[in-house]
């Protein structure tokens, strides 16, 4: 028998803290941690290796097959874009009314942490400077308009080369739907297509056969590698546990209630039937490089619509991140309570819709919504406050991959409710 979700996350929790107490006292060395990470690296590679000919082949097979069915291909557009932007300002108002409820920034937890030089703390305030560097004065709009024009790359081997996930799939729409309107002379190249599909989920298969070993490698190379982990969860106690409260209630009660309210099905299958792909994300802490396991657990595991899930989740896994989305007004909003600064009204709105539009630029890679997040920061004027984000790092390798669970299963339950579109 299954345990309850929260039951999971407290066993997930204590032991993450046994095992850095354990971890902790061996006191490895960089060689040490290099040789026990390399299964998990090699999984990282091998899954990364996969998504660019996985997302080429399914979007175009995909697209072709929706057209030459009966299926309306502008209302599966319409419903999936829908999906996303609704799933992911939800997640922001939910994380908004959390980290209000809970006000997790009383008490000044930032003071209560050594980040001076030398502090684990100290070395993550070099990462989050060379990333505000790299991000500039530029705006959550800005930044929104940057993903619009990387969906049409002027060069697409440039866009595969740098691994624009967005300007692969406009090309691979573009092609699928040109190969469908040309007739039987397209077949052939279908067909061709079809089967470069189908071995690519070949592939999939054995990668998955090796994944255990690869998810503890990466798990316990982050747990060794984190910070002073009993001194922060005492200071970011309250943050934490806002973070996972609104991660809980979206992944297993809301969108759960969506699936419910507009299939009439279980919600229990899709946990069931994505359970590989949600501890594969835990693993990796990648979305992208979930991918093909997602697509795999949507077709076998829920038995969704190959149509579907060939359009909805490699588009999915680049827009519609729900827990990211939560996460960064949850964080932004506590920044804002630890320093005693008011956002009001008008602040609390201009958060919601930049950490939604700043979700979408997200990458589907481990922590690239620290980049996103100073833009947010940058929008409501607490870019001042920019190196708290630093100790807040010290415990988003976790954080980070509970909301890769969470941006997952938006894709996974929003897979189910586009499926009956396509009958």
């Amino acid at each position: 028998m299954n345990a309850p979700p929260c039951v999971t996350v407290t066993r997930l929790l204590v032991g993450t803290g046994r095992a850095h107490q354990a971890l902790s006292f061996a006191n490895l060395s960089p060689t040490a941690l290099e040789v026990i990470g390399l299964p998990g690296d090699l999984l990282m590679r091998t899954l990364k290796m996969l998504v660019l000919p996985l997302i080429t082949a399914s979007v175009m097979a995909g697209v072709c097959a929706l057209r030459q069915s009966t299926a309306d291909m502008g209302k599966v557009a319409r419903y999936t874009l829908l999906y996303y932007f609704s799933t992911t300002m939800g997640a922001v108002v939910l994380g908004i009314a959390i980290v209000n409820i809970v006000r997790p920034g009383r008490g000044s937890p930032f003071d209560q942490l050594d980040s001076g030089e030398g502090s684990c703390h100290a070395a993550n305030q070099k990462t989050v400077a060379s990333h505000a560097a790299s991000t500039g004065q530029h705006s959550p709009v800005e930044a929104f308009l940057g993903v619009i024009k990387s969906a049409f790359p002027d060069n697409v081997f440039a866009a595969a080369v740098n691994m624009n996930v967005l300007g692969i799939i406009t090309v691979s729409l573009l092609m699928g739907a040109a190969l469908s309107s040309m007739g039987p002379e397209a077949v052939p190249m279908i067909t061709i297509i079809n089967i470069f599909n189908d071995a690519i989920g070949k592939i999939v298969n054995w990668v998955i056969w090796t994944s255990p070993i690869g998810i503890a490698s990466l798990i316990t190379t982050s747990i060794c590698k984190a910070c002073n982990l009993a001194a922060t969860l005492e200071a970011l106690g309250l943050f934490i546990l806002a973070v996972l409260m609104g991660l809980l209630l979206w992944g297993f009660i809301i969108l759960p209630a969506i699936y419910y309210a507009t299939t009439r099905r279980n919600p229990g299958q899709v946990y069931r039937g994505f359970s590989q792909a949600m501890a594969t994300a835990f693993g990796t802490d990648s979305s992208n490089a979930t991918l093909p396991i997602t697509m795999r657990c949507a077709t076998e595991g829920l038995g969704c619509d190959p149509r579907i899930v060939q359009f909805f989740l490699p588009l999915g896994t680049t827009v519609n991140m729900n827990g990211t989305a939560l996460y960064e007004a949850v964080t932004v909003i506590f920044i804002a309570q630890a320093h005693g600064v008011v956002l009001g009204a008008a602040g609390t709105v201009i958060v919601a819709l930049t950490a939604t539009l700043a979700a979408v630029g997200a990458a589907g890679i481990p922590s690239a919504g620290l980049v996103t997040m100073l833009m947010v920061l940058q929008a409501v004027e607490l870019e001042q406050y920019a190196s708290d984000i630093a100790i807040i790092l010290a415990v988003d390798w976790f954080l980070d991959r509970c909301r890769t669970v969470v941006n997952v299963l938006g894709d996974s339950f929003g897979t189910g409710v586009a499926a009956p579109v396509a009958r």
